[in-house]
């Protein structure tokens, strides 16, 4: 074994250092472990060496069950005085674009952060800088597109075996845009398969303005979006209960069903028109690394100079980025009743606090 990578967490919640009972029992296999710091704890390479957070319970409570002697409950302090290659970034939303330029001034150059990615275009045009160079590498809260049965889903349509593309549909519940969406714009990226976006609309609720008409306070529900890509394919959010991701071909459908407790397929088979739902039994197989450990391994991998996690970072980082502008287009498309956006063209005042209730995202 090589020299070990120092990692140090940010923020000791619940992504940071504690899954959720629910999550533990309820998730498919394949989510766990979820916790950056347990996902770090998981991976031989690397060495737990620091914990922060600004609560200092949560702080003690976390550095107690992971046996961490370093913490500190200034984030910036604790990235100079650590100066760890590897930070998983599990903070509220504001002020997570500041910790992100801190961290890589500082030296870290393999970031895993939680959605979403900031709060106003002002901080995305500093991150789209901040990302560019080849040694920084940036993984996304948004998980699924690592997960095995979403992977497997993917390949699946890829194959050409069910025909060409269509559309991509992806079932939340009817969730808040900066809460839940980042999950489903991310999950439209990676089944639209690097095809560029030509435009974005959407319909919201419970938008609430804060000191101008550009500032978001809330955080809206979002009714319907549709993101359209080259080539035809939609991509669809919906409001239908589940957590489903539904990919629609010219010859069939491939569905990963239940945050990926199964992946089906429904096609014709043979001479009989109608369609059949047949479950893709090898998808279900997790072949490793799961959860977090999924992009906290690409981010280990990319820091050895593995040629393929460095291809596959640096399209993942240009779909991060993408991924964030989209919910402010979202935002811009409500606010023209609904107008198609051209992403490049969202107005770079727009910002998003993302309230509900007394908490931000």
């Amino acid at each position: 074994m090589g020299l070990m990578i120092d990692a140090a967490v940010i923020g000791c919640g619940r992504m940071g250092a504690f899954t959720s009972d629910a999550v533990r029992r309820f998730a498919p296999p394949c989510w766990l472990p979820l916790a950056h710091a347990e996902a770090i704890r998981n991976h031989p390479a690397l060495r737990l060496a620091a914990l922060a957070d600004t609560q200092a319970d949560a702080l003690e409570r976390a550095a107690a069950h992971y046996g961490v002697a370093h913490t500190y409950l200034d984030p910036r302090r604790m990235i100079d005085d650590v100066r760890p290659s590897l930070a998983g970034i599990a903070t509220r939303t504001i002020g997570r674009a500041d910790i992100l330029a801190h961290a890589v001034a500082a030296g870290t150059r393999a970031l895993h952060v939680e959605k979403p990615l900031c709060n106003s275009m002002r901080e995305l045009g500093a991150l789209e800088a901040l990302f560019a160079p080849e040694d920084v590498f940036i993984t996304y809260g948004t998980i699924r597109r690592l997960l095995a049965p979403y992977r497997a889903a993917i390949e699946a349509v890829q194959s050409g075996r069910w025909g060409d593309l269509l559309e991509v549909q992806v079932n939340l519940g009817r969730g808040a845009l900066y809460w839940t969406h980042p999950h489903s714009v991310d999950l439209l990226l990676y089944a639209a398969g690097g095809r560029a976006v030509e435009s974005v609309s959407a319909r919201l609720s419970g938008v609430e303005h804060g000191s101008h008409a550009l500032e978001v306070e809330s955080d809206p529900v979002v009714e319907s979006a549709s993101v359209w890509f080259t080539g035809g394919v939609e991509g669809r959010i919906t409001r239908s209960p589940g957590s489903d991701l539904v990919l629609s071909c010219t010859g069939g459908q491939i569905a990963v069903e239940a945050d990926g407790r199964t992946v089906t397929s429904y096609a014709p088979e043979g001479d009989d028109p109608y369609s059949v739902r047949r479950t893709l039994g090898s998808a279900l197989t997790p072949d490793a690394p799961g959860g977090t450990l999924a992009p906290v391994s690409q981010l280990v991998a990319c820091l050895q100079g593995d040629a393929a996690a460095l291809t596959a970072n640096a399209a993942l980082k240009q779909d991060i980025l993408l991924g964030q502008r989209i919910l402010f287009a979202m935002v811009q498309s409500h606010a023209q009743a609904g107008r198609a956006v051209v992403p490049s063209e969202v107005d770079p005042g727009w910002s998003v606090l993302a309230r509900s209730g007394t908490r931000f995202a």
